[in-house]
């Protein structure tokens, strides 16, 4: 399942961040390494996962050259997975499926929860702006994105998929 590996990373991290002296600087600097790589493997995870949650719809057309066609354009779609992009793409099935998934993230915590961990994202990966994030703030936000892909699976009308 798809939030196992990111609790199993966060877990051993929180074990490793719970050892350190929080008045030692480079214990500091420690910690925003692992939220670092951390936020990278969730955002990542939520890529594949979202892709893998709106193949499964599609496949529920039976159609194998639509199906085909679908995930090829959905696997250039979700990197970096911002709102915007998982809204555009919910229109694209039905415009009732974009009102619905507003309807459950749009102005939330878990909007702002997402919008940071992706703004992170582009803080590790492409140096835009600083990772300003604490380990704690990220296993608060990681809990209120999870309810984000669950309002995307309950949109689709799809059961919760096994990770790719």
């Amino acid at each position: 399942m798809i939030h196992k590996r990111i609790e199993n990373a966060l877990k051993h991290c929180k074990e490793h961040i719970s050892n350190l002296d929080p008045s030692d600087i480079g214990h500091q600097e420690l910690e925003t390494y692992l939220v670092g790589g951390l936020v990278v493997l969730i955002v990542s995870e939520y890529e594949e996962y979202l892709e893998s949650v709106f193949v499964k719809r599609a496949e529920l057309c039976g159609d194998p050259h639509a199906i085909n066609y679908i995930k090829k354009t959905l696997s250039q779609k979700f990197r970096s997975p911002d709102l915007g992009k998982i809204n555009q793409t919910l229109l694209l099935f039905d415009s009732s499926y974009k009102q619905v998934f507003l309807g459950e993230v749009e102005n939330s915590p878990e909007h702002a929860a997402w919008d940071s961990l992706l703004k992170a994202r582009h803080a590790v990966v492409h140096k835009k702006g600083t990772l300003n994030i604490t380990f704690r703030e990220l296993e608060e936000n990681y809990l209120k994105t999870r309810k984000v892909i669950e309002a995307v699976e309950e949109t689709l009308g799809v059961n919760r998929v096994a990770a790719p």
